[in-house]
Parts: structure tokens; sequence; C-alpha cells
């Protein structure tokens, strides 16, 4: 019983078994067939050229022998071309007995052709003496050797292209964050891939300027551009600029003994362009020199600004005005031009064409450019105060043509004042208003158009309203004064200046005239001029005692005022004592 159920046992497993050992058999079989096919390593790659080409071969065999025939033909001749070729050297070798000079010519070049010889028939030899079969245990550690190669042949491939650009891009976040300590680390690493870092380093120096870090920025622009030699240009311009610009050095002497150095060097590196030749001149110019930089910059006048500019600023000094004067007209031509081709002119090149319009006297052309130049700068004091300047002019030139636009005079003086409020500029034009008003009788209505502007500032309205008073011209005054304490009451002149003007004239208003400068005294209490204006104005109202006390308080700011004195002598008289008023009498006399 037992050994029938071991038969059965072992039946069973052989039946488990079975299908294993058919596939691995099948397995094997298929291999050692597949191996017996290649016996050697020259039938294997045989055998995968051919299915390679077995497309094209299918495709021959499909078509016409006419067709195949038609397009095999160029390789057919080119094959014969290079047969034909080999044959007639092999003629013209044998022809002139040429085997020694062409045996020759082979030992010759026998360092070209024998290294790739040998490795050839290395590799062949070696390829063919090995069986295929041994070669394949290898294939694992090709696998594993695969992404080495891989990244050996990319970066061989795109060089070091990517590396350096990510490095270039950290240096420049680096360098926006304004870390420049990791920008500096970043430029190192750009120095050990072998890539030449000035431009970075000189880009991070300029960071540090403009951070006004400028020594830090100086040390670095030495490295790059020293004083012993030739460095990179850029640097040696960056720090000739900031030594004409005073940033560096403090001494004179010692910047213009820098500037010639970095100079020279610049000529020793070739770079002879109009920038040198525009520093060179310059620096002439520090020196004294100004004939022979005017003669330095001749050649640059018409084709560069800044050296049209210079000139015509050197001629000025040198007292050559006319030749300034063509600078000038060279300076604006290339600023015509430059608008014309509609280039977005800076500040400074606006103030050169100012400046050259300026000494051609062209007040309409220099309001033009003074208005774009307002509008890069409008917080420039300089530009508002030339603004007011020329629109002064303007207006002046207007008032003296045959037929002058008093609303155009008007409009240029309110801008000239909104522009510089200057008070001695003020008090020049409302002088110079009524002056003009006698030989010129249309003044009256500028003057008119004036004290009815919503735009005309109060300090101006006082002035006019102060030279019509002068004039005795009362009943303008009062308008003016008026006009000026609508818009400004708080102005103890103004309120002076208008008790005075109602107190004075054909039809006087004493008690308006005395609230008037009592305001102004409310605010300036020890002015003497306001005492003095009230004194009057009580002694038209007869109050004598009150008179004299503001009149000798205005004698003690004025002692010699000889108007005072005499409404003293008055005031005197009139309460009897006439010793006092004689003496005063006296006095002002």
């Amino acid at each position: 019983m037992f050994r029938n159920l071991g038969q059965r046992i072992a039946g069973l497993g052989a039946a488990m078994v079975w299908p294993v050992e058919k596939f691995f058999g099948w397995l094997f079989g298929s291999v050692l067939n597949f191996t017996d096919y290649f016996e050697r390593i020259e039938g294997l790659f045989f055998a995968v050229g051919r299915g390679l080409l077995w497309p094209f071969r299918m495709v021959g065999r499909l078509m016409p022998s006419s067709v195949a025939r038609l397009l095999s033909l160029p390789f057919v001749l080119i094959g014969r071309l290079f047969a034909g070729v080999g044959n007639q050297i092999l003629r013209v070798v044998e022809y002139f007995n040429l085997d020694g000079v062409v045996l020759w010519l082979v030992w010759l070049t026998q360092p070209i052709w024998r290294p790739f010889a040998a490795l050839g028939g290395f590799l062949h030899a070696w390829f063919v003496t090995r069986n295929w079969r041994h070669l394949v245990w290898g294939l694992p550690a090709l696998v594993m050797l695969l992404p080495f190669a891989i990244v050996l042949g990319a970066a061989a491939w795109n060089g070091q292209g990517k590396v350096v650009g990510r490095y270039q891009t950290a240096v420049r976040e680096a360098l926006e964050a304004k870390d420049y300590e990791r920008a500096q680390l970043y430029e190192r690493k750009l120095a050990q891939l072998g890539v030449d870092t000035q431009l970075t380093a000189y880009r991070t120096a300029l960071a540090l300027a403009e951070e006004d870090k400028l020594e830090e920025a100086y040390e670095r622009m030495l490295v790059l551009a020293p004083t012993d030699h030739p460095g990179y240009p850029a640097a040696h311009f960056w720090i000739i600029q900031r030594l004409f610009n005073g940033d560096l050095v403090e001494s004179r002497e010692e910047a213009r003994a820098l500037v010639k150095t970095h100079l020279d060097h610049l000529e020793s590196l070739g770079i002879q362009g109009a920038s040198v030749q525009l520093m060179r001149a310059m620096w002439l110019a520090q020196g004294g020199q100004l004939a022979e930089a005017v003669e330095e910059l001749e050649p640059l006048v018409h084709v560069m600004p800044a050296a049209a500019f210079e000139r015509m600023r050197m001629n000025l000094q040198l007292k050559q005005t006319s030749a300034a004067r063509q600078d000038a007209r060279s300076l604006i031509t290339q600023m015509n031009s430059l608008v014309q081709r509609g280039s977005s002119l800076e500040a400074t090149e606006l103030q050169w064409w100012f400046t050259a319009e300026e000494i051609l006297g062209n007040w309409d052309q220099m309001g033009t450019i003074l208005a774009q130049w307002r509008k890069l700068e409008p917080e420039n004091e300089q530009i508002r105060q030339a603004s007011a300047g020329v629109a002064r002019q303007q207006a002046d030139k207007i008032l003296r043509s045959p037929l002058p636009d008093m609303d155009k005079v008007a409009e240029l003086l309110l801008d000239a004042e909104e522009l510089d409020p200057n008070p001695e500029a003020m008090q020049q034009l409302a002088a110079g208003l009524f002056r003009a008003e006698s030989q010129n009788p249309d003044v009256a209505k500028l003057l008119t158009t004036l004290g009815e502007s919503p735009r005309v500032p109060a300090e101006l309205l006082v002035l006019l309203g102060t030279e019509a008073a002068i004039r005795e011209r009362y009943s303008e005054a009062q308008k003016f004064l008026a006009a000026a304490l609508e818009k400004d009451d708080s102005n103890p002149i103004a309120w002076n200046n208008y008790g005075l003007v109602l107190a004075d004239g054909d039809d006087p208003d004493l008690e308006k005239a005395l609230k008037a400068v009592n305001r102004s005294l409310e605010m300036s209490p020890q002015e003497y001029r306001f005492r003095e204006t009230r004194g009057q104005i009580l002694l038209k109202l007869g109050q004598w005692e009150a008179a004299i006390d503001d009149l000798e308080f205005a004698l003690n700011g004025m002692p010699d005022l000889a108007v005072i004195h005499q409404s003293l002598a008055t005031a005197y008289d009139a309460l009897g004592n006439s010793e006092l008023a004689e003496l005063h009498r006296e006095a002002g006399r």
C-alpha cells in the first residue's frame, strides 16, 4: 500500500515539474539555436545589417526591374567614378614610375595614419577573435556605466554653458538682492570655470556705487583697472568720470594725475574714440590749457553734443564769443536732429540745449526747452528760476513790440511769478510797469488785467498798490490793496498801506483807515512805520496826544524822517506847546 502511495506522489511531482522543465528546455534550446546561427561576432553584425536593410530589399524586389535600375543608377555611377579615378591614379603612377614617390609619401605621412591604422587593426583583431556570447556577460556593467557616459557626453556636447549660465543668473539675482558677498562668491566660481568675470565684477562695482558705497566700488574698480598697467576699459572710464566729478580724491592735483594715468592706459589699449578725446580735452581744461582743449574738441563739435557744449563753454571763458556762438549752433543742430529721430532727451542734454539757445538769444525756444526740462525735474529750483527769467524776458520783448498783446504779457508775467515768487523781482516788475505806462498807454490795460486776474499773487498786488500810492493814484492803489487783502489778510504791510491810501486822496475815509492800520499793529505792534502811519491818521482826526505818542515812537526808529518832525510840530502847536513845536519844526527843515 505504501509503495503504491509513494509511486502516486512521485507521479504527481513529475506532473507538476514537467511544464517548467519543458519551458526552460525550449528557452535554452532557442538560445543555443540563435547562438549557433551567429558563430562569430561579424556574423551578428552582418545579420543586424541585413535586418535593418530588409525593408529596402523588399521594396527593391517588388519594384519593376527598370525602376530599380534607374534608382540604383546614381550609386552605380558614383562607384564607377571612384573606380575610374582609382584606376587612372594607378595608371599615372605606373606610367611615370611613381611607385617610389607614392611609397615615400606613405612613409612620410606615417605619424598621421599609423595611429589610426594601429587602433583599427587592434580593434578588428580583438573583435573577430572574441566569441560574442562571452561578451554578453559584460552588458550589466555597460548598463551601470551608461548614466556616467551620458553625463560625460552631455558635458562634452554642451560644454560648461549651462553651468556657467546658472552661476551668471545667480550673480544677477544676488546683485538685485544687494547681497554683494554672495555675488563675489559666485564670481569666484565662474573664474574657476575659466569664465572671464570682468564684466560681472564691473556690474557688481556699479551696483555698489548706486548704493553710495563709493569707497568699496572704487576698490573693486581698481582691481579691474589698476594704475600700474592697463585693465578693463569700462572700469578705466568709470574711474576717470568719477575723478572729474571729485568723488574719489580730494586733492585736485592728485585727481588730475590719476586721470592722466588712466587716459594713457586707455590709449595703450588702442582705445581712441570720441569719449577718450573728450576726456583728454577736459583734462587739459582743468589744467588751464583752454586753447589746447578747444583745439582737441574741434573734430567732435559736429558729431558729439557733449563736446560742442564743452567747447562752447571754453570759448566763452576765452572771450571768443563768435566761436562760442558757432559751437552753440552746432549743438542746436544736433539736438534738433535727435528730436526729429524721436529720441528722448535727458535733463543734461536739455540743459546744454537751453544754454546754447541762451547764447544766441532765442527766448521763445528757451521757453519750449524749459517746459520739457520741467517735466523731467519738476522740483528743480534752478529750472523754475530760469523759466521765470525767460518768461519775463519774453514779456518785455512783447511790450517793446509795436502792437503788444497785453493778455499774453499778463500770462507770461503771472507764469514768472508762479515759477519764481521773488520779492525783488516783483518789486522791479511793479515799478517797471508804472514807468512803462508813461511811454505806452496800453500798459494801463495790462495793470487792470493783472489786478483782476485770479492768478495774481497777493504780494504783487501789494507792490502794485504801493507803486500807485507813491504816484498819488490813490483810487488805483485802493483797488490793488483791497484785492490783495481779499487774497491774504495776514499781511501787515498790506493793511498799513491800505490805511495810508484810505487816509489820503480827495475823499479820505479816516475811520476806515484807522481800523486798517490798527490791524497791521495787531500783527506787528513794534513796527515804527506802522506807528507813524497811525500817528498821521490820528493827527488828521485831531487826536493830538494819541498822535504824539505814535509819532514819538516812530521817531525813535526813523529819527531823520522830516515828515514826522513836521507832524509833531503841528500836534504840539495844537496843544499850545510852542517850544516843542518849534524844536521839531527846526528838525524837520
